[in-house]
């Protein structure tokens, strides 16, 4: 059995060294580091603090609130340009669902779903880079993937761009 679970973390550290993207594929994803704050409408102003680091094929974003870790949120290109998928992990260690990720220049749109007796929830989140500091997004759902209901919008602005 050892042997079994030797071979399978050899395969896959071939299989990941064998899918080694150019740094490019990850520069985008560098827009994230450092220090936001986080403003919606009727709500207090959150501050956001994304630690940001690439470690081979994987690229992962800690994710703190008001102090407070929130989620590490893991990031793999796909083969198509500006497409990777996300997986969150909670600070309890437990993934929060795998999703994607597009980005086409300044326009990401992440896209995740849970399902719930029988009943799939799609949930998209868009951010539009006006510059590499200020960030305007909106977070929807739907049934249906056409039909999109957005739940909260609001706008991020840099503080501090954080270190490599």
């Amino acid at each position: 059995m050892r042997a079994v679970a030797v071979a399978f973390l050899v395969a896959m550290a071939a299989s990941a060294a064998a899918q080694s993207f150019p740094d490019s594929v990850y520069a985008p994803l560098w827009n994230y580091n450092g220090t936001w704050k986080v403003s919606i409408p009727g709500k207090p102003t959150d501050t956001l603090i994304d630690h940001c680091a690439r470690t081979g094929l994987f690229f992962a974003c800690e994710q703190n609130v008001n102090g407070n870790p929130a989620a590490l949120v893991v990031f793999v290109p796909v083969d198509t340009e500006g497409h990777y998928r996300t997986s969150p992990v909670s600070k309890e260690g437990a993934g929060m669902g795998s999703g994607d990720l597009e980005i086409k220049g300044n326009h990401w749109t992440f896209l995740g779903k849970s399902e719930e007796g029988g009943k799939t929830t799609w949930y998209r989140t868009t951010n539009d880079f006006t510059d590499d500091s200020h960030i305007h997004f909106e977070q929807s759902q739907s049934t249906d993937k056409v039909h999109w209901e957005v739940q909260r919008t609001g706008d991020e602005v840099r503080t501090d761009k954080g270190t490599k």
